[in-house]
């Protein structure tokens, strides 16, 4: 929304606000209701964006101008003006400290924004106090009562400590949202990079499982905490991140599924199955549930793949082993997996036939392989968007491309 259809509904709401005799709009006033929407059209790409500060600024804006006979002609602008600047004022550093249950990690590894750091409880509290520059005694109280609170073995896993540079409540409102996707793309590295399973996988652990991510700042208000309820495990190695490639694909994920801000259709739709790959594996991680791990896999690949198409195993059994590949495995013997994995999906799905974890019709590993390397798609469009499409829209150039390697495999 341009920034000059604001103005007509700025003053709409000081009008309104003027003929009810109102000292402050809220949300049952359409005309204040209104103007929020339109300003965050306008400013909601911003990654400062806080809602609460919109809110802040625009009634302390009403109420200066409500005994006022005229408005300025460019009132809105001043308005937008502020609220960006307010932003800016309200900004502060932030370190996220998300632990890893189950991980191995043989050397610290930092770039960039992240450092994934290992030790014993007092070798990670120096790190932390290094990395940050915070005040020690502010860190050690936190992460002191972190323990008592939350979880007593907080500092007895690896832990990534992630800078984040933006306002408070965003911090705060994100910082589990933040770190399952940290979890997600890290473990579509591991997948993707064919992984062999180690027998540490199968470990529970000596350490009571997390679920928290801390959140520390220079200042006592900006620390806090968050969680993400389900249980996420992690047991592989970091040690891959050493790789500066690697660490360049992490930052690169990062960017695309978190950080920017232009979220389309395809966006989402691809945000979407990330989550449920990471659903799919922490079914079958957790609690060896074969049945529903399979169900959501295949959930995962058919939003990528068969959206509002009809035969979706055929599809899937033709497209997905033509899109992506597995070392040392045909790709007909990829299509047959694909095919009998659905058909035990199916079974389950319509007759309730729970899936044995013993099937040798297929290998999990190697479905969630294959996930994780069809999500990659999305890190790089020129391995399959075609530039000489007239459709501006990514979400319909992805759907043509997955429609012309069917074709092409079926009437070629």
């Amino acid at each position: 929304m341009k920034k000059n259809a604001i103005e007509p509904l700025y003053r709409d709401a000081w009008q309104y606000m003027k003929k009810t005799d109102k000292s402050e709009l809220d949300f049952e006033d359409q005309p204040f209701t209104n103007l929020l929407s339109a300003i965050y059209s306008h400013i909601c790409d911003n990654p400062l964006y806080c809602e609460d500060i919109v809110i802040s600024c625009v009634s302390s804006f009403l109420g200066e101008d409500k005994d006022i006979s005229t408005l300025s002609e460019h009132r809105a602008d001043d308005l937008v003006r502020d609220i960006e600047k307010t932003f800016e004022l309200n900004k502060r550093v932030h370190y996220l400290l998300i632990p890893f249950n189950g991980a191995r990690l043989n050397n610290d590894i930092l770039f960039g924004d992240y450092s994934f750091i290992q030790g014993s409880e007092d070798e990670l509290l120096d790190k932390i106090i290094s990395i940050t520059g915070f005040p020690s005694a502010r860190i050690r109280e936190h992460l002191a009562h972190t323990k008592l609170s939350r979880s007593e073995d907080f500092l007895k896993h690896p832990i990534l400590v992630m800078r984040i540079e933006n306002i408070n409540s965003n911090v705060s409102r994100s910082a589990a949202i933040t770190s399952k996707r940290v979890f997600q793309i890290l473990k579509m590295m591991v997948y993707c990079n064919e992984v062999e399973m180690s027998f540490l996988e199968l470990c529970s652990g000596a350490y009571q499982d997390n679920y928290h991510v801390a959140i520390i700042g220079e200042e006592t208000w900006q620390c806090g905490h968050s969680n993400w309820w389900e249980l996420i495990k992690f047991r592989y190695s970091l040690d891959f991140l050493n790789d500066t490639n690697n660490q360049q694909l992490f930052k690169e994920l990062m960017n695309r599924f978190l950080w920017d801000t232009e979220r389309d259709d395809l966006w989402i739709r691809f945000s979407d199955a990330l989550a449920l790959f990471e659903k799919s594996l922490e079914q079958y991680e957790n609690y060896r549930d074969t049945t529903l791990s399979l169900l959501i896999l295949f959930s995962a690949a058919e939003s990528l793949l068969t959206e509002e198409r009809n035969e979706k195993r055929l599809r899937l059994s033709v497209i997905w082993p033509r899109l992506v590949q597995i070392t040392g495995i045909s790709q007909k013997d990829l299509s047959l997996m694909i095919r009998n994995a659905y058909e035990e999906r199916n079974k389950f799905a319509h007759s309730g036939c729970l899936v044995s974890s013993s099937d040798s019709s297929f290998d999990l590993r190697v479905l969630h392989q294959l996930l994780a390397k069809l999500l990659m798609k999305y890190s790089d469009y020129s391995e399959w968007d075609s530039q000489s499409s007239t459709d501006a829209r990514m979400i319909t150039r992805w759907n043509n491309y997955v429609d012309n390697v069917f074709t092409d495999a079926i009437y070629k």
